[in-house]
């Protein structure tokens, strides 16, 4: 029997590195889909932590970039990570946000890569938390 996903990783597939031509073929989501396939399946973890391709997330100039959604809890979009060094980190990223109630670990505990490349957190749909304030 297969379980839903505990949390969904989306990944950028189109851009392509910084300052390269418009007829570069390089992609680094791509290249980060596999390690980070890779990784989680030898961890055991591709059916806690689903993986999904976007065509595009359009944050071109900080490749490569992923999303983590869950519901309930705020999502995190991250950019500039490297496909060849930043899977394990995004994994860990990933082990923590599914532990935390709201989806927002403690800055101290993320990885490095994480803290420098995030671009957004924004709260889940009719969020009520303390970070989230009403404007009447």
């Amino acid at each position: 029997m297969t379980h839903s996903p505990e949390l969904e990783i989306y990944i950028c597939g189109v851009c392509r590195p910084k300052n390269a031509d418009s007829d570069d073929p390089r992609r680094p989501g791509r290249d980060l889909m596999k390690k980070l396939k890779s990784k989680l399946e030898e961890q055991g973890l591709e059916e806690r932590f689903a993986l999904k391709m976007m065509q595009c997330m359009s944050v071109c100039k900080r490749p490569a970039t992923i999303t983590i959604v869950s519901p309930g809890k705020f999502t995190f979009t991250v950019g500039d990570l490297d496909p060849e060094t930043t899977a394990n980190d995004i994994i860990t990223f990933a082990k923590l946000y599914a532990a935390s109630q709201d989806g927002i670990p403690d800055w101290s505990d993320r990885p490095e890569c994480i803290r420098q490349g995030i671009i957004a957190r924004t709260p889940p749909f009719n969020a009520i938390h303390q970070r989230v304030k009403d404007v009447g």
